[in-house]
């Protein structure tokens, strides 16, 4: 696939972007989302590779008084304490366009160029509702594009309880894209990219794979 034009995208269809911020971080025992790469938060970098692509960024959360600082729409769960699913259906709803683009707000390593590759596949694949990283073995739902109209199926799983997402998203039309279609669209290692930070000792992980050149650190 050719190098994507961002403002082609954009230009082509608005697309919203999604951070998802709700969890408690119990095992990193600070919250996640403020922690500091170059001394700017993690939520912050991952609002900004979205908004380059995106016409509007939404941050998916419980407290939204933490994030004032943004200056974006704090959309809260309509369904409380029922996990990521929950989140990513009340940004949906909120949601105007088509496409979402969504990320959590633990991986900082997100890079524009690679969420655009999957808006692209999106975007050019027809009958499409999910365009999901399938990396080192395990799907990832958590960086991924949603189209708005699966809020519904959300919402029904919500209503039975039933929360376990790669059962939910087995029954969308989902573009699968595995590690080696991954590096060869960016030229990027998507493992890198889809590192995520759970608990303390992936901070020493993560450092290593960002170099001498960026650090990384609580808040």
């Amino acid at each position: 696939m050719k190098e994507l034009d961002h403002e082609s995208v954009a230009q082509r269809d608005e697309v919203t972007g999604i951070v998802l911020a709700g969890g408690d971080s119990r095992r990193m025992g600070t919250n996640k989302a403020m922690l500091m790469v170059d001394g700017v938060p993690l939520i912050e970098r991952t609002v900004r590779s979205l908004e380059s692509i995106c016409s509007r960024v939404l941050i998916s959360t419980n407290t939204p008084d933490r994030y004032t600082f943004l200056g974006l729409e704090c959309i809260q769960d309509v369904y409380e304490r029922k996990g990521p699913m929950a989140g990513l259906h009340a940004a949906l709803l909120t949601s105007d366009t088509n496409w979402n683009v969504v990320v959590a707000c633990d991986m900082p390593f997100i890079q524009t160029s690679f969420l655009a590759a999957l808006l692209e596949l999106a975007d050019t694949t027809a009958g499409c509702e999910a365009v999901i990283p399938l990396v080192d073995g395990r799907y990832h739902p958590l960086l991924a594009v949603y189209h708005r109209s699966v809020a519904g199926s959300l919402a029904l799983r919500l209503q039975q309880d039933e929360l376990r997402m790669m059962s939910w998203i087995s029954h969308l039309r989902t573009v699968t894209v595995d590690e080696e279609r991954l590096s060869r669209l960016t030229g990027m290692n998507p493992r890198k990219i889809l590192f995520n930070l759970n608990a303390r000792v992936d901070l020493e992980a993560a450092q290593t794979l960002a170099g001498p050149n960026i650090t990384i650190e609580p808040f």
